[in-house]
C-alpha cells in the first residue's frame, strides 16, 4: 500500500510573499518604490497584518524588500529580482517534476 503524501509545504505568508513578488515583476510595485502599509496589503489580500509582516520579512531576507525607518521599499537592484525569479521558477519546475512522476502510469 502506498503512503499518503499530503504534506503542505507552502505557508500562507510564503504564498503572499510570492503574490507581492509577482506584483513587483508585473510593475505594480516598481523598483525603489515604497510598499503599501501592512494593513493595506492585508485588507486587499484578505489576511491579517501578521501574515503580511512575515511575507515582507521573507522578501527582505531574500533582498527583494529593503526595510527603512520610512517603510518597506522594493529593492532598486534588478539583479536581486532576477535571481529571486530564477529561484522561484526552479522550485516550481522541481515540484512539477515530482508531481509528474506521481501521476505517470497511474492514470488510465
Amino acid at each position: 500500500m502506498m503512503a499518503w503524501d499530503i504534506d503542505v509545504k507552502e505557508k500562507v505568508y510564503q504564498r503572499l510573499a510570492y503574490e507581492i513578488f509577482f506584483r513587483i515583476c508585473n510593475g505594480q510595485y516598481k523598483l525603489g518604490e515604497k510598499l503599501p502599509a501592512y494593513r493595506v496589503i492585508a485588507t486587499e489580500a484578505g489576511c491579517n497584518t501578521e501574515t503580511v509582516r512575515k511575507a515582507v520579512w521573507d522578501l527582505e531576507r531574500n533582498g527583494i524588500v529593503i526595510k527603512t525607518r520610512k517603510g518597506n521599499f522594493v529593492t532598486q537592484a534588478n539583479e536581486k529580482v532576477v535571481d529571486y525569479r530564477e529561484k522561484y521558477l526552479t522550485n516550481i519546475e522541481k515540484n512539477y517534476i515530482i508531481a509528474k512522476q506521481k501521476v505517470n502510469g497511474s492514470c488510465l
